[in-house]
């Protein structure tokens, strides 16, 4: 269910969102003194960067989520499950189709054209993609690093953030076993309102045609194809519309296509052994996931070991290992929604409801209208497949060794290798063959890319305590990370034979192929010290030393430190002394300050590359020669830095039943890595520099509480908001912005800039002002129009009434000249999370919610749905208040003034009409298709069961839970496409809030049970 809001501004949702979350109400019940002396809370521990602390210990920014947060939300991967639980962390899923990817960023991240994913580390190593890789069940808990005393330990990689995984692993005592079930049934979550009256859908396209003088083929569909020179057939077309059409049904291609029910089952079982000396962990998991859309699913397969042993005194072993097979077919996404759309609904006197639906009749469309481009979806998916097969296996073992006094010794190793093999066919029925029988035909591609890589890190520790009120641990340690990969692409055309698809490839002619091998290396040598004295007064510093591959020799190395300090005031002896105790229990005050860097960026971008070519000589090839790229090398390249600074504070009142935390950080990015334009006298035109710098700022919080404690129920409630605001501090020498498109003419285009002084986000293009209107013109006595002095005039051309009107933007304010200016801001207010938890006896349930305040979205599938080809279904938005030319009583199209105000009350609220002049202005970025992304949305509520310990002992079960889940039960929001959680564009952090025909996010009802033996 999606509540849709028509308010613009969404910002009043604020308010009832902090009264939602903060749950500790006026007069809750009071807790006895038996239950508050229960109450203690075990001292929560951190995992950072080689090590771990005390939560209270800490002094940077740090947002943990448990593993009985994950466990409650039932999910493909760890992504779905962290969405909105931790504050500053944004995860946003480009669609709803099984496998597909996301956007994640900390903070916003770190740079304008390069990489903002954060750094994933492991138990201890470094895994890309981690998220989408480690089975949730497996993890133990999730930190994200955002501050620089927790990330500049990493240096040259923790500029984008650092999510930080810790595994499960085996316990001491008996074998401990656990299965989890759980079966998932989606649905379509929303539909759009498409026109679905078939006498309004004919009477619509016949404007249409007759404005484009394409009649005849209007004709050759829905009049059997009678000659528009036929008697009495234009005066009487608008009777013989309703004498067929009116009573006619219509095909419904969003119910056809996705009304149906995808299917997701889970299993997932482990084992947990250990004794004093040794423990042992081993799961496994299988998940696969049906999408909506034929030929979309996802499978599955994880295989998880963990071992640790004492083997003597002093000397520790571990050993990890995980196995992934995943099998995604369909690609991951699909753009083709507005496929789906924009389906005629009914074949008029040519073609049955069934004979549209099931035949491909893109080829007869297409020859009466050159501009259709919508395929049936439903064949097109049968017969264009697609599958990518990723393997992967990473192996990771460490030994620890206590040596002399407080000393310890660790290092360990890892090796990851990937492979991913990806196919596609398209036979006979898909548009590429229907498009290009001769020269593509049937046609697909072959896809082979294998990687590896290893790192090794040695570590010596020191602890120790002096005087009983001095704590100091100080790390040093050495590390080398290498990478590899290669990759081999085929590209075939013209099989004669659809019948073995890609089996047998020797009868196809190859048209393209390429090959690529890159690899690269980071050294580093780190070194951490923690002081704590009388757990009053907290002190970090650190300091690292990259060394990467990806730079040239004059820059090759960089220095990144960081220093926090933390006051624990609560500890101070005034405050232990005083009343204030016993309502505020802990107040600590951070602060920190770091550098740290950033290398995500291709391979040898420090070096001029050269490709070979053929040369004839005397017009003989053959000759083979070697040319430089368009890129020029740069030997001076080197890091982006950024400087980060955090200010937080800790906040836990009576008896820690309300806990707060909040930060204020400012990051600044100096050095960025752009891809600069270069003169053409340099006879090359782009070359990597470290140019230009950004900024961002923003305060987040966490608010943890009790509402309610008492021996049978309990309700807690925990909340985080972020707000983050980037800047564009300079750009390249002579430009004060980059402009970054998103998009395609009819797809749907806006541009982004990047300006300096000036947000990232930020969405151009020109004012949509309405329609031109009768109120407009002067009728002349030979009947044409002239524009009324002062109305808008349009950068082309002269209007007629329905024609779309653009605001002035020249200085004089009377005419449009199509100056760029901005209509959006894509960045959200801001973002966060809501999750209540209650438990009576043995039931529990959970509400979590997410949301996000402000933030615009360019809803380019409006913009694709706009009209600007014959046959071509239309919102009904647009198909039953679009501006009428023709005039129903003559069949033609009229200019007359006084009738056009009759065909169209209500003038001002109707949308553009159908003349040729709009379907070439509709393809213009256009404020018209900016929507206020706002939302609030019921993203889980789960019931749970659990059986009573009694009964379980008979069966020799030590627990059994069972449960239902919604995923996605409601959405408030004022957006008017699918889903206002959209990141359709990726790659780069300027250009979000783009929503381009993603597959829909689905509702899902599951079933699950959780056994423990």
């Amino acid at each position: 269910m999606s509540i849709k809001i028509k308010q613009k501004n969404f910002k009043p949702l604020i308010a009832p969102l902090f009264l939602l979350a903060s749950g500790f109400m006026f007069g809750q019940k009071t807790v006895n003194d038996t239950v508050k002396d229960k109450t203690k809370d075990i001292e929560e521990v951190v995992i950072i960067g080689y090590g771990k602390v005390k939560k209270s210990d800490l002094t940077g920014s740090v947002s943990s989520v448990s593993a009985k947060d994950l466990a409650a939300t039932p999910a493909m991967n760890a992504l779905q499950a962290l969405q909105g639980r931790a504050a500053g962390l944004n995860i946003v899923t480009a669609s709803g189709a099984p496998g597909a990817a996301a956007n994640v960023t900390i903070r916003g991240g770190a740079s304008i054209t390069q990489g903002t994913e954060p750094l994933y580390i492991v138990d201890g190593f470094q895994l890309d993609n981690a998220l989408n890789i480690i089975n949730p069940n497996d993890i133990e808990s999730i930190d994200v690093l955002k501050g620089a005393s927790a990330i500049a330990i990493y240096g040259a990689r923790g500029s984008n953030g650092i999510i930080v995984i810790k595994t499960k692993g085996g316990k001491k005592g008996r074998t401990i076993i656990n299965y989890n079930n759980f079966t998932s049934f989606d649905t379509f979550s929303k539909k759009l309102d498409m026109l679905s009256n078939a006498e309004d859908y004919v009477k619509y396209q016949y404007e249409m045609a007759n404005l484009a003088g394409r009649t005849a083929q209007w004709s050759n569909i829905f009049n059997n194809n009678i000659s528009p020179n036929s008697p009495g057939f234009y005066t009487g077309i608008y009777n013989t519309i309703s004498d067929k059409y009116a009573n006619a049904r219509t095909l419904d291609w969003q119910n056809k296509m996705l009304g149906g029910s995808g299917i997701t089952t889970n299993h997932n079982f482990n084992f947990s052994v250990g004794t004093e000396k040794t423990q042992a962990f081993v799961s496994y998991n299988y998940n696969k996931q049906e999408g909506l859309l034929n030929n979309f699913s996802e499978t599955r397969n994880s295989l998880r070991t963990n071992i640790t042993s004492e083997l003597y005194k002093g000397i520790r072993v571990d050993f990890n290992s995980v196995f992934n097979s995943n099998s995604l077919n369909g690609g991951g996404a699909y753009s083709g929604m507005k496929k789906i759309l924009l389906q005629p609904i009914i074949g008029g006197t040519r073609f049955s409801l069934d004979q549209l639906f099931n035949t491909q009749t893109y080829g007869d469309f297409a020859a009466l209208e050159p501009s259709y481009d919508t395929e049936n979806p439903f064949i097109e998916l049968q017969a264009s497949t697609s599958n990518a097969l990723t393997r992967n296996i990473v192996a990771n073992a460490g030994i620890e060794v206590d040596f002399l006094k407080n000393f310890t010794f660790r290092t360990a190793g890892q090796y990851n290798w990937k492979s991913i093999k990806s196919t596609s066919f398209s036979d006979e029925n898909s548009r590429a063959y229907l498009t290009d029988p001769t020269t593509t035909g049937i046609n697909g591609k072959i896809g082979n890319s294998e990687s590896y890589g290893y790192q090794i890190t040695n570590t010596v520790t020191y602890n120790n305590t002096f005087g009983g009120k001095h704590k100091l641990n100080a790390l040093i340690g050495q590390e080398v990370v290498y990478f590899q990969s290669e990759s081999n692409n085929l590209s075939l055309i013209k099989f004669p034979f659809p019948n073995f698809g890609l089996d047998d490839i020797s009868t196809a002619t190859v048209s393209d192929k390429s090959t690529d091998r890159s690899s690269n290396t980071l050294m580093s040598y780190f070194g951490r010290v923690n002081y704590n004295y009388d757990d009053r007064y907290l002190l970090t510093a650190t300091i690292r030393r990259d060394g990467s591959s990806k730079f040239g020799p004059n820059n090759k190395w960089g220095i990144f430190p960081s220093v926090a300090a933390a006051w624990r005031i609560s500890q101070e002896s005034f405050w232990q002394n005083s009343k204030i105790t016993n309502v505020i229990n802990d107040l600590k005050f951070r602060f920190e300050y770091g550098v740290t860097g950033n290398n995500d960026i291709g391979n040898n971008l420090f070096k001029t590359t050269y490709s070979i070519t053929d040369y004839p000589i005397n017009n003989t090839p053959g000759t083979p020669v070697y040319v430089t790229s368009s890129n020029l090398g740069n030997p001076n390249l080197k890091w982006e830095e950024m400087k980060t600074t955090n200010v937080g504070a800790d906040l836990a009142l009576f008896n820690n039943r309300i806990k707060l935390t909040s930060e204020w950080y400012n990051n600044i990015v100096d050095g960025m890595l752009l891809s600069a334009v270069l003169p053409t006298s340099s006879g090359y035109s782009r070359q990597y520099q470290n140019i230009g710098s950004m900024r961002n700022r923003g305060i987040e919080f966490t608010l943890n509480t009790i509402n309610w404690k008492s021996d049978n129920f309990r309700w807690s409630t925990d909340f985080n908001i972020g707000h983050n605001r980037s800047k564009v501090l300079s750009l390249e020498r002579g430009r004060d912005s980059r402009t970054f498109s998103v998009g395609s003419n009819r797809a749907g285009v806006v541009t982004y800039y990047a300006t300096v002084g000036e947000q990232l986000g930020e969405m151009y293009g020109y004012v949509y002002q309405g329609i031109y209107t009768t109120d407009d013109f002067i009728q002349n006595a030979n009947g044409s129009l002239t524009l009324k002095p002062g109305v808008v005039k349009p950068a082309t051309g002269t209007p007629k009434p329905g024609d779309i009107k653009f605001a002035a933007d020249n200085e004089a304010g009377d005419q449009f000249t199509r100056k760029m200016v901005k209509i959006g801001d894509a960045t959200p207010d801001f973002i966060g999370g809501i999750s209540n938890n209650f438990s009576y006896k043995g039931f529990d349930l959970a509400i979590f919610m997410k949301f996000s305040v402000g933030g615009d979205i360019y809803n380019a599938t409006k913009h694709s749905l706009s009209p600007y080809a014959l046959f071509q279904n239309v919102p009904s938005e647009f198909g039953t208040n679009f501006y009428h030319l023709i005039d129903p009583n003559t069949g033609q199209q009229t200019l007359d003034l006084v009738r056009l105000k009759e065909l169209n009350p209500n003038e001002d609220s109707r949308l553009w009409s159908l003349s040729n002049a709009n379907t070439q202005t509709i393809t213009y970025p256009s404020s018209y298709y900016v929507e206020d992304g706002s939302y609030l949305r019921i993203a889980q509520l789960t019931l749970g069961y659990s059986l009573p310990k009694n009964f379980l002992r008979d069966i020799m079960v030590t627990n059994a839970r069972i449960y239902v889940t919604v995923n996605n039960l409601a959405t408030i929001t004022g957006y008017s496409g699918f889903d206002p959680e959209v990141s359709a564009a990726s790659g780069v952090a300027v250009t979000p809030g783009y929503d381009s025909s993603a597959y829909p996010r689905s509702r899902s009802y599951v079933l699950g049970i959780n056994l423990t033996f």
